[in-house]
């Protein structure tokens, strides 16, 4: 028998000498890894759904305007006076696009005037494509050919003193200029779930909008993305520029990196805290066996090879424990995927206020594999280290000895 064949039968019979010692060890390793990875899986799940979920509802993925429209790094400010045409993104699959037009208007009603944002909206083509119809609360949604019709969130229309039928006074600047002004009539109220987008939005239709602010009919302020989430940003057409959502909402973007770093800070955590257990118990296990080793160095077993059967040991410790932990973690991720998670669990049945809306979205987990062997590789790193002080503590002792 080879000396390598010999040393794998002889580590693997010294893990069945105590069994449940060893179970309960391979245990440990196998729930921390499908922890990591479940958890994991969880975070960049979470993550993915709640901003495609928020995105889904007025902003989109990305949008295609004018080089100047967003004048300052800070893309919360925009210049209605650049406008993009129909034949500058006529060469774009269109049917994931919404065109809107964005003025900044004041809103006059019984008890006040109020400034806020008036978008002009295709109302098709938002039903087909975003969520905004879904925070329709009273009224109804706004049609292609309404004249003059306009949606107000709930708690702007209390501040201004107006209900449904009523009529509101809009004035601004209209791009060539002149005063806009008009009268239009309250369809529908908007629930955001009661934050500042029932302050900041009003909407209308397009060809409203554009006759309001003076637009040529083949002009408009933005073209918006509700493709798929995390679909390739497209090549800008000439004479535009597409500015992806991280960039106009880089708060946002960064509270979800935040969250996912912050996932593989208390990973770490958690295989240190798993290893330093490991370590302990697989000191006292080896001085358990010192007596075993001291004869066998009296045979002639080099101190060498006595590290090395240990090595072994741990080593299809770890394959069995982690093993097992990559098979149950995909399991349990495969669970949640057929069954998704609802966050309202872990808000206490609340909402998530997410940029002035509401978030309730359910998780559905899916398989990051990069996971499947970054943890286990992260969780074998930190065993390895956890075996490097008993058995330099074994080997000391044993020289000593002699």
């Amino acid at each position: 028998m080879s000396r390598q064949r010999f040393l794998l039968k002889f580590s693997w019979r010294n893990l069945g000498r105590h069994p449940i010692r060893t179970v309960i060890m391979a245990l440990g390793l196998a729930f921390g890894t499908a922890y990591i990875i479940f958890a994991l899986n969880f975070s960049a799940s979470a993550s993915q759904e709640i901003i495609a979920d928020f995105l889904a509802q007025y902003f989109g993925n990305y949008q295609v305007v004018a080089p100047k429209y967003y004048p300052d790094i800070d893309k919360k400010k925009f210049d209605a006076n650049y406008t993009i045409s129909e034949d500058q993104v006529a060469n774009l699959p269109m049917d994931t696009y919404v065109r809107r037009v964005t003025l900044p208007i004041f809103l006059s009603g019984p008890r006040k005037t109020l400034g806020t944002l008036l978008t002009g909206i295709v109302p098709e083509q938002e039903l087909r494509l975003s969520k905004v119809s879904k925070a329709l609360s009273q009224g109804r949604f706004l049609t292609d050919t309404g004249h003059n019709e306009i949606l107000l969130g709930e708690k702007l229309a209390r501040k201004l003193g107006v209900q449904l039928g009523d009529e509101v006074a809009i004035f601004g600047q209209a791009l060539d200029g002149s005063v806009a002004n008009d009268m239009f009539k309250l369809v529908g109220l908007m629930n955001f779930g009661g934050g500042d987008m029932e302050e900041n939005l009003a909407f209308t239709n397009l060809v409203s909008a554009r006759t309001l602010a003076v637009i040529p009919d083949d002009r408009f302020h933005q073209l918006i993305s509700f493709g798929a989430f995390n679909s390739p940003t497209p090549v800008a057409p000439p004479g535009t520029e597409v500015v992806p959502w991280r960039t106009i909402l880089p708060e946002i973007h960064g509270s979800m990196n935040f969250i996912d770093i912050f996932t593989w800070i208390v990973a770490v955590i958690i295989v240190v805290v798993i290893s330093l257990g490991m370590g302990n118990t697989l000191m006292i296990t080896f001085l358990e066996r010192e007596k075993e080793f001291h004869s066998l160095n009296v045979i002639g077993a080099r101190s060498s090879w006595i590290a090395v059967s240990l090595a072994l040991e741990v080593l299809m410790l770890g394959i069995l424990g982690i093993g097992t932990g990559i098979v149950f973690g995909n399991v349990v991720t495969t669970l949640f995927n057929v069954y998704p998670i609802s966050l309202k669990l872990f808000t206490g049945g609340k909402d998530i206020m997410m940029g002035g809306m509401a978030i309730i979205p359910k998780v559905r987990l899916w398989h990051h594999h990069q996971y499947s062997w970054q943890a286990p590789l992260l969780v074998f790193f930190f065993l390895t280290l956890s075996l490097i002080f008993p058995i330099q503590r074994i080997i000391q002792r044993s020289r000593r000895a002699d």
